[in-house]
């Protein structure tokens, strides 16, 4: 009981941190900035560490959806936050880039993140049930699974590396910080992925945020997010994933 209560105050603490370093916002998007920060990821830890595995007969295509509809719902939340602070597109990285510089910047990410998934199967890295559990083996799913895929690269991309990079940088003013800060709190939100996995999902995190930080779009990093995820779960699968040591 003790514990619990010193976990909700220091939670409570860290989310008044994030209110009180976030002062530069509008207040919607101040607010957000500060769910983002504080409440989600410790949420999501939370339910990484209750849920212990998966559920017999859980079906892929219903963790599919669920998973879908949190990533629309927080890109909804981003843009009427962004729009009620009058923020504008371009500060979301919603830029449009001459089509060689798209295409040298999502295939260069999209190699980069492919190398990250090749180098954790060459470690041996080990998977978690929920991780393998994903995968998906009908066609049902693989259509379902797909267009997982390409709400993970818009969404996730539009909320982490397009609002939540500009809202940091404008919190520390320094590009750093933003990058790194994101980058952990992805790595957090993959806390079902076991420690390697969060930590692969914080590289992954950086690397998807430098084409944004050198371009000031988040298109290329989105076309490359959302082909990570088609190639890993679709193509790759088989080979990416070690054998279960179970």
């Amino acid at each position: 009981m003790i514990r619990r209560a010193l976990f909700a105050l220091a939670v409570a603490l860290a989310t008044v941190v994030a209110w009180a370093a976030t002062h530069h916002l509008p207040t919607a998007a101040r607010g957000l900035a500060t769910f983002l920060l504080v409440p989600l990821p410790v949420f999501m830890h939370w339910q990484a560490r209750v849920s212990g595995g998966v559920a017999p007969g859980m079906p892929r295509t219903g963790l599919y959806l669920s998973s879908a509809l949190l990533l629309w719902t927080l890109a909804a939340l981003t843009a009427a936050c962004t729009v009620a602070g009058h923020i504008g597109r371009v500060r979301l990285g919603l830029v449009a880039l001459p089509a060689g510089t798209l295409a040298a910047w999502a295939g260069g990410t999209f190699a980069a993140g492919l190398a990250i998934f090749t180098l954790g199967r060459l470690l041996g890295m080990a998977e978690t049930p929920l991780l393998r559990h994903l995968i998906p083996i009908t066609r049902l799913e693989k259509v379902a699974y797909s267009a997982l895929a390409l709400t993970a690269g818009f969404a996730e991309e539009l909320v982490f590396r397009g609002f939540l990079l500009w809202a940091l940088l404008q919190a520390s003013a320094s590009v750093a910080v933003a990058v790194v800060v994101s980058s952990v709190l992805f790595g957090v939100l993959h806390a079902y992925q076991d420690m390697a996995g969060a930590a692969r999902a914080a590289i992954l995190g950086a690397v998807l945020a430098a084409p944004v930080v050198a371009t000031g779009s988040v298109v290329p990093a989105m076309i490359a997010h959302a082909a990570l995820d088609l190639a890993s779960g679709l193509v790759l699968a088989k080979w990416l994933l070690p054998p279960s040591r179970a």
